[in-house]
């Protein structure tokens, strides 16, 4: 009985676990099928899609705004760039004009340097004079030629650059006339004149107004001999400056003093206001002046003297230089002067007002 009785409650205990196995994997199959047939709530749904797109959304604009970035960057390094590339040009342009600039002031330093060598070089003159020395250089007039013939005006308006003022000296004596500023410097250039004469030279002076003559006890002096152009230089001193001026019969003298001259240096301030008795001349009708019957002559019968005097008068092949000094009331007469020593190979200047 007792063998039996184990038995039994053996098979009860295997049923009991069966029993309790069979449960649990049940239990657990009902778990797993509900949980496979229980849905997410739709609206949860939408709002993780919502979600989802707004995170879309920026992850887009910070790529857009990254982009903008980038590009801003590369402009930046393509204007630091092009900085870089002015900025070197600049250099060039600032190291070329530095350059430039030192240049010029070498120049201005060898100009200056030449100024102080001019002005301090004294010249080994028959003549001394007083003034600016060997200006020359600066003018652009040499005194040069082996036959030279100089002519100089010594009319009346030779006495003043003002008219009034010629006038005026026109009534005073001879003495007073001779010491007028403008004579004064027309005797300092004549003087300069003689002084730069080439030594191999031969020169004869003529003075001018409504006559001429040769200066000097003969026509035509060595410039070697000192003596002589101090001669030259006291005659010169002499000169009375008045009555009007006839160009052409100071051309004509001066040809005759020297036929053979090959350099001619003219002193004068303004065009001619006579001339001399000829058919020519007379047909000029409106020009009733050119022989000094009239008091006044108009700029238009002045240059139809200057040009009857050159044609007629002036001598052939002859380089003809012209020393113009002002002169109130005639702006013809640069033009004309310069004209006339353009076509010899000459030249015309009008010095400053402190030369010579």
């Amino acid at each position: 009985m007792r063998r039996r009785a184990k038995a039994d409650e053996f098979n009860l205990a295997f049923l009991d676990v069966m029993a309790c196995g069979l449960g649990a994997v049940i239990l657990i199959l009902i778990i797993i099928k509900f949980n496979a047939n229980s849905l997410i709530p739709s609206d949860e749904i939408v709002k993780l899609k919502e979600d989802l797109a707004a995170i879309e959304n920026q992850r887009n604009e910070l790529k857009q705004s990254i982009d903008l970035v980038a590009d801003d960057v590369a402009r930046e390094s393509a204007t630091q760039e092009a900085l870089k590339v002015q900025i070197e040009q600049l250099k060039v342009q600032q190291d070329a004009t530095r350059q430039a600039l030192l240049d010029k002031v070498a120049v201005v330093a060898d100009l200056e340097d030449a100024v102080v060598a001019s002005a301090t070089h004294t010249a080994d003159d028959p003549i001394t004079l007083k003034g600016g020395g060997e200006e020359n250089y600066l003018l652009g007039l040499q005194v040069k030629g082996r036959r030279i013939g100089i002519l100089l005006d010594k009319s009346a308006s030779m006495t003043n650059e003002n008219l009034l003022d010629v006038i005026k000296t026109k009534m005073k004596s001879g003495a007073e006339k001779s010491t007028a500023p403008k004579w004064q410097r027309t005797k300092r250039i004549a003087k300069w004149l003689l002084a730069r004469l080439p030594d191999d030279a031969k020169v004869s002076m003529v003075a001018f107004s409504n006559t001429a003559k040769f200066l000097g006890k003969q026509q035509v002096y060595s410039a070697n001999q000192t003596q002589s152009m101090k001669i030259l230089a006291a005659e010169v001193d002499k000169l009375i400056p008045e009555h009007g001026t006839n160009l052409q019969i100071g051309l004509e003298t001066i040809s005759k003093t020297m036929p053979d001259m090959t350099h001619l240096y003219l002193v004068t301030d303004g065009l001619p206001t006579l001339g001399n008795q000829s058919s020519s001349l007379k047909s000029y009708r409106k020009c009733k002046s050119f022989f000094g019957t009239a008091k006044t002559i108009s700029g238009e019968c002045r240059l139809l003297l200057f040009q009857h005097a050159v044609k007629n008068a002036a001598p052939r092949k002859v380089e003809t230089n012209i020393i113009l000094l002002p002169l109130e009331g005639d702006p013809q007469a640069p033009q004309a002067y310069w004209e006339w020593s353009a076509l010899t190979g000459g030249i015309m200047i009008s010095p400053a007002s402190t030369w010579p």
